[in-house]
């Protein structure tokens, strides 16, 4: 900024997520503490810098600084494309500056998918606008033919777009973009999901109204990119490792942080002799090699040539910073030994055995989870078989905590499988969903649910002690509570089943892991509840509603 001042951003992992914000006086060596902006939930993307003190970010609403960010009291509604698509966001920005040091113009690069479009087997689109005004209109929206192309696989050409973009100007004028590319299509057949996807630049020499067909840097892996224009003129692209593949082959297990440097205004790019920022190796050891582990990039080019790189490390919890300088002459290769490199393994969650009176306690007529464990139920045949009739019954004393804590799970490797949870990530007095039950095979298609209305009568959710029972009959999920039918619920679908969905989806039956108080999938754990469970009782036929209040009063 023009204080002298670096600003970096991030998302304070929580329930709910909250933007922080921290400033350096020192080119990057050291740091202030993290600040959280008040009023603003979610992750913060595109932290822009406007000029005279200004700076602006997207969570949710569009939130303005006029202090250097100190204070962010000004905000607009973020708006969606003039067809009415979301403009969703992840990158940079970049802004033409007039001669006063003030934003002249703020282009911006958004991404959705069209309406019956999904991901992966969609395709995506960005589109590329411009706000002359500090960024509360936008105009001269446009989404290039050039940024579509097909592969071919199995027999079949599938087309295939872009998601987020970084963009820059060029000292020769031209605006360059680093788009994400969507997956490629021979990975659907295996283990995928959105870190085998890519990256490909696209040129503009008319100021943003046509586009050159895209150049593939990396087809798989690596993408998140962000463009920064250095002193000297060099273009810097910095992407997060997410996979390390040589084309569309896997080249290792490495995760972490690349940067790439263009010296003719983005039209070649170093790929061969990249610059490796950050390296390490993770391997989950149950076979799903995909996960990447790290994500979401932030860059800055310093007065003095030397760059910034940030990037999210998950397993570290952490933002990883690093502060380098490309070399005078083109990079070269340097040999190492990637056996030396730190190995991050899988958790071994499903092997771990929690510590009384630290993970949870045992009480006289309860067990207290704080979240930090769950009970594993041991593989049974009568388990694996219940289908569309029976019951699962907990006594419990829950806490609000946010997020979607789960009463009760059933996964698979591959397989959402079937679960009953609170979902409090939105108002628990209003919401359409408090209590659900869910089954699926892919996270972005549901099979069955039943979802409880904050408005029914009992209340879905409260904190005092209480009987939830979850009663299958003939395919069809009821909630109760203490004996109760919910006044309130919605069932989708019409194919409601318990544990033996996982089992029938999973493909056999040693896949299925059963968990009370948490959903255990693909050797991690999430969604784990807080508060005292006094019972839980399982049946392989639907309990009447004298039998629910019966095994209530027996709990008492």
């Amino acid at each position: 900024m023009d204080n002298g001042e670096l600003a970096l951003q991030c998302s304070a992992e929580g329930k709910p997520t909250r933007p922080v914000i921290a400033f350096s006086r020192d080119d990057g060596d050291t740091w202030t503490s993290f600040v959280e902006i008040p009023g603003a939930n979610g992750r913060p993307m595109l932290l822009t810098y406007h000029g005279g003190g200004k700076l602006s970010f997207v969570a949710g609403r569009r939130f303005f600084s006029h202090d250097y960010g100190r204070t962010w009291t000004d905000s607009v509604v973020h708006p969606q494309t003039r067809q009415g698509r979301p403009f969703h966001l992840e990158g940079n920005a970049w802004v033409d500056f007039n001669e006063a040091g003030k934003a002249r113009a703020i282009l911006e690069l958004g991404w959705h998918y069209a309406p019956g479009k999904k991901h992966p087997r969609d395709d995506a689109s960005v589109v590329f606008r411009r706000s002359v005004d500090g960024g509360r209109l936008w105009i001269d929206e446009l989404s290039p033919p050039q940024w579509k192309f097909t592969m071919r696989h199995a027999g079949k050409s599938w087309l295939r777009g872009v998601s987020e973009g970084a963009i820059v100007r060029a000292a020769n004028g031209d605006l360059v973009a680093a788009l994400r590319s969507d997956m490629p299509p021979v990975f659907f057949d295996g283990p995928h999901d959105d870190s085998l996807e890519g990256t490909a630049i696209s040129i503009s020499k008319d100021d943003g109204k046509t586009w050159s067909k895209m150049n593939t840097l990396f087809y798989a892996g690596r993408h998140h990119a962000n463009l920064q224009r250095l002193p000297n003129n060099d273009l810097v692209c910095t992407v997060v490792v997410r996979g390390d593949f040589d084309g569309l082959k896997r080249a290792g297990d490495r995760r972490g942080c690349d940067a790439l440097i263009s010296r003719d205004n983005g039209q070649t790019w170093n790929i061969d002799r990249r610059y490796e920022l950050d390296a390490w190796r993770y391997d989950r050891g149950d076979g799903y090699w995909v996960d990447g582990k790290c994500g979401h990039i932030a860059a800055v080019a310093l007065r003095d040539g030397s760059v910034i790189s940030a990037y999210g490390h998950y397993l570290k919890g952490a933002a990883v910073l690093i502060k380098w300088h490309p070399d005078a002459l083109p990079a070269t290769p340097v040999k190492r030994d990637v056996e030396r490199l730190k190995r991050f393994a899988s958790s071994a969650i499903l092997g771990q055995v929690a510590r009384p009176k630290v993970d949870y306690q045992v009480k006289r007529d309860s067990l207290v989870l704080t979240g930090q464990a769950w009970i594993q139920i041991p593989l049974d045949k009568r388990l694996a078989a219940l289908d569309k009739n029976g019951t699962i019954e907990l006594v419990f004393k829950p806490k609000q905590q946010g997020g979607m804590p789960i009463l009760v799970a059933c996964a698979a490797y591959g397989v959402e499988g079937f679960r009953i949870a609170y979902d409090q990530r939105n108002d628990i007095s209003s919401s359409n969903q408090v209590l659900y039950s869910d089954q699926r095979v892919t996270l972005d298609r549901l099979e069955y649910s039943i979802q409880v209305n904050a408005q029914s009568d009992p209340r879905p959710f409260t904190t005092d002690l209480q009987q939830i029972a979850y009663v299958m009959n003939s395919g069809h999920g009821v909630f109760y509570r203490d004996g109760r039918r919910f006044s309130k619920q919605t069932e989708t679908g019409d194919g409601g089943s318990l544990f033996h969905y996982t089992v029938k989806k999973g493909g056999a039956k040693d896949k299925l892991f059963i968990s009370i108080g948490a959903l255990v999938r693909n050797a991690e754990v999430s969604g784990a509840v807080q508060g005292d469970l006094h019972a839980i009782r399982i049946y392989d036929r639907p309990l009447t509603v004298g039998e629910l209040r019966r095994n209530r009063l027996a709990t008492d």
